[in-house]
């Protein structure tokens, strides 16, 4: 269902800034469902680029279910479309003086306005350092992948957020009429894009491509993700040993110094699930290779040090393939199967060259139809030399250690082009003659060449002009295809650089942060983020990767973490940063800290999974997502996981206290004492939520349960292999009783699987219990049942017992549980 037609330049006076206007446009208006709009704007003559991005179909329509009304304006050409319950108009392109702009659409410059009524509050449109809300001051917003440096000095300006090693043209907007209400908005294009936040209006502007805009209606916001993953991709399952600890630094000296951190941490029985390596162990920095004589019989160490006691090994993997060793089997099998990029122009034939860690590489191009079985080959092989358990994809935008200011005399053997501003009537197409670049108001003057290939050279689809924010995306699809076939066991990939719909594929980490108390606390909203984009297995470098961290800042970072989905400690600093580098009682406190996460892993996997399922279901989500109000929507000092716990991590030097958001729609518990919160619980959501001072020494995090739920856990061992083997514990916690209930409930559930079977959810081979807890507070005792939801999974780990239960602001006093009923002390016996 929807509208088409044609629109058709009406004079010099509707013309953009810098000409060559398209004189023709198409226009289609798709109601893909109840929920979703797709607006198409597109030169009907000449096919221009689009991206190779594969979507999801659109569910049914049902005109009397439909949440929206879409109305066309023709002179000024505009689209609105309209919330039904509410008669707020969500996204309106109409062009009105002061405002927003008219619809552009030009060679190289395409701009579409929507207006907005107040300054918004605006979410999304990463990847960029930032606070969680997007300030809307006239702010600019770069989309376009990019090496740097994740500095917090320098990561939010007057004039907006700095863009990084993803693109996410995506966000969510809470709505004006009801802070309940939200609505997203997605641009699908992959071209250096920037949008402009301002209190009269949002702005996309691009430089290449289609315009094709996807309009999500909510009406919550975990509707609207769940909305948009449908469209990009669900989240996938990771393999559960990935939730685990992983350690991991640059500069290990060699594969004895690899060796003895391990030992050391399983010593001091330090939970850790995985060891990295960073381009320490490559010869000559040349993927797929060994350094023999600092890291000999890695196969060795990986299996006697490793996988013998359950920890898992994860490589590094540059996208650069180096050149100066001809026989180099990366190198040479790529020239055969032809899948490198190649150089623009007049040398369409010559290799597109640059410059990283091995000197001078090439890159292959993912979208070539043989770059798939290249790029398996490779990972094959080197799985026959050391069997990894998954791969980190690093370096891969692409970056480049040529810049603009390399001439033919540098160390570049193909300088970048230089970047000419200029108007694209006389250069219609040029990559490097384009009239508007995003981002010039930033470093190197706009050039969105610096630090990357060439953007006229030759991918098998088009320009890298057009496919450069989609280069991490298609190196990480063909990376879990091939370690999926290889390993014939969930695959686990982990990409720097990352595109709308990545978690689908792969995790994502936040890039090369600084050892900072400002970075500790922006790592916590770039992982709210992520969830946003669907991208829930993602996280910081854990103790920051730039500069020597300190024993404090390192603790508070693993307890901020405590349930991130991916936690990983890696560092690039002089000193060394593993649990055991520090004196004992740090030890001993990050020992804790993490047993306290794989106690909790249970809950956090079944978390995983509902998103998967769900795709709504945002794991580390912000406090507005459950408790919409003018008190939640800017806080990202705090972080729920799934809807029952509440971590308030302590994110400032030398404090002992938290000041906390309790929202009284519900009530709280501490998790691990069961004392509850006094946070005037009335069971609703308003402004004015009270703001609680907590005790929080070295030694501890807050964590709190929300009342209405139950979250298992398990006793935690060194490894998640070890711990999934252990008895489960359930921890209940009521809601506030009333007294028109004669009871209350909370319930929860549990997911379980191989830990690394292949698509248990789509094969049916899995384990859903569900757990429920009534309290009748006229007859003293609270009421326990669980029920199999789906026992397709029968393997030793569903058999593992249940062997204690406590229920939240009673267990200290004495009250004993089991599934039955939990009976008070003077009920027993």
């Amino acid at each position: 269902m929807g509208y088409s037609g044609t629109l058709t330049l009406s004079g010099a006076a509707a013309r953009g800034p810098f000409g060559n206007d398209i004189s023709t446009l198409a226009i289609q208006v798709q109601l893909e469902s109840n929920t979703r709009v797709r607006v198409r704007i597109f030169d009907p003559i000449f096919r221009r680029y689009e991206v190779p991005l594969p979507l999801a179909n659109a569910s049914s329509m049902h005109d009397h279910k439909r949440l929206f009304e879409v109305s066309v304006t023709k002179a000024p050409f505009g689209i609105a479309i309209t919330r039904l319950a509410t008669n707020e108009v969500l996204f309106n392109s109409t062009p009105v003086a002061s405002w927003n702009g008219p619809l552009v659409i030009s060679n190289q410059f395409l701009e579409l306005s929507t207006r907005v009524l107040t300054t918004p509050k605006l979410f999304g449109l990463g990847e960029h350092v930032g606070r969680l809300v997007n300030p809307a001051r006239g702010d600019h917003y770069t989309l376009w992948t990019r090496d740097r440096l994740a500095n917090a000095g320098n990561a939010h300006t007057a004039a907006g957020g700095d863009n990084e090693y993803g693109v996410h043209p995506f966000y969510i907007r809470v709505e004006d009429t009801n802070p309940t209400l939200a609505h997203g908005v997605f641009l699908l294009n992959s071209n250096a894009m920037e949008v402009v936040a301002s209190p009269t209006a949002i702005t996309f502007r691009t430089v290449g491509g289609i315009l094709d805009l996807f309009v999500f209606l909510g009406p919550s916001p975990r509707d609207v993700v769940a909305q948009y993953t449908a469209l990009v991709g669900r989240p996938a399952m990771p393999p559960y040993w990935a939730l685990g600890y992983h350690l991991c630094r640059y500069h290990y000296a060699n594969v004895d110094q690899v060796r003895d951190v391990v030992r050391r941490m399983r010593a001091a029985d330090v939970p850790q699930d995985a060891q990295w390596t960073d381009i320490d162990v490559l010869d000559g920095f040349f993927d797929f290779t060994w350094d023999n004589t600092a890291f000999p019989h890695m196969d060795r160490f990986v299996h006697n040090d490793l996988h013998a006691f359950d920890v898992h090994y994860v490589p590094i993997v540059d996208a650069g393939i180096g050149i100066s060793r001809p026989t180099d089997a990366a190198f040479a099998d790529g020239l055969t199967h032809n899948v490198f990029m190649t150089a623009g122009g007049s040398n369409s034939s010559v290799l597109e060259v640059n410059r990283v860690w091995p000197g001078d590489v090439v890159y292959p191009d993912f979208f070539h139809p043989n770059a798939s079985a290249y790029w398996e080959a490779q990972l094959r092989r080197y799985y026959t030399t050391v069997p990894y358990d998954g791969i980190w994809l690093d370096m891969n935008e692409p970056s480049s250690f040529c810049t603009d200011s390399d001439s033919s005399s540098s160390s570049c053997p193909f300088p970048t082009s230089p970047f000419v501003r200029s108007s694209d009537t006389m250069y219609p197409m040029d990559p490097y003659r384009q009239p508007f670049a995003p981002g010039q108001h930033h470093d190197h003057g706009g050039n969105l060449a610096t630090m990357t290939a060439s953007l006229a050279a030759h991918q098998f689809p088009s320009l890298h002009y057009n496919l450069h924010s989609m280069y991490g995306h298609s190196e990480l699809v063909a990376t879990r295809r091939a370690v999926e076939r290889i390993r014939r066991k969930r695959p686990f990939v982990l990409s720097r650089s990352t595109f709308a719909g990545d978690g689908s594929d792969a995790a994502h980490w936040l890039g090369d942060n600084a050892a900072t108390w400002t970075d500790l606390r922006l790592g916590v909203a770039g992982v709210l983020a992520m969830n946003m984009f669907g991208l829930p297995m993602a996280g910081p470098d854990t103790c920051g990767f730039d500069g020597n961290t300190t024993k404090e800042l390192c603790i508070r970072w693993h307890q901020a973490g405590i349930l991130f989905p991916f936690l990983r400690n890696h560092n690039a600093a002089e000193k060394d940063q593993a649990p055991v580098d520090f004196d004992d009682e740090a030890t001993a406190i990050l020992r804790h800290t993490l047993r306290q996460r794989y106690q909790l892993l249970p809950y956090l996997y079944t978390q995983l999974y509902r998103m998967h399922v769900d795709g709504g279901n945002v794991v580390v989500r912000a406090l507005f997502f459950e408790f919409p109000s003018n008190d939640t929507f800017g806080i990202d000092s705090q972080y729920l996981v799934g809807p029952a716990l509440l971590v308030s991590p302590v994110l400032d030097e030398g404090v002992v206290t938290v000041h906390a958001t309790f929202p009284r729609a519900a009530a709280w518990y501490d998790l691990w004492t069961g004392h509850k919160v006094d946070n005037d619980v009335d069971g609703t959501v308003h402004s004015g939520d009270p703001i609680v001072q907590l005790d929080a020494p070295l030694a501890a995090v807050p964590l709190h349960i929300r009342g209405g739920h139950i979250v298992p856990q398990q006793l935690p061992g060194r490894t998640t292999t070890a711990s999934r083997m252990n008895a489960f514990h359930l921890v209940v916690a009521l809601p506030q009783a009333t007294e028109d209930l004669p009871f209350v409930r909370a319930t929860g559930e549990l997911y379980m699987d191989g830990g690394d079977s292949l698509d248990p959810v789509g094969h049916g081979v899995y384990a859903l219990v569900s757990f429920s807890a009534v309290h009748y507070p006229d007859k003293g005792y609270v009421f326990m049942t669980g029920r199999v939801d789906h026992g397709g999974f029968d393997g030793p780990q569903v058999r593992v017992a249940v062997e204690s239960i406590s229920v939240s602001a009673w267990f200290a006093r004495g009250w004993q549980c089991s599934i039955g009923r939990c009976m008070a002390p003077e009920a027993i016996g």
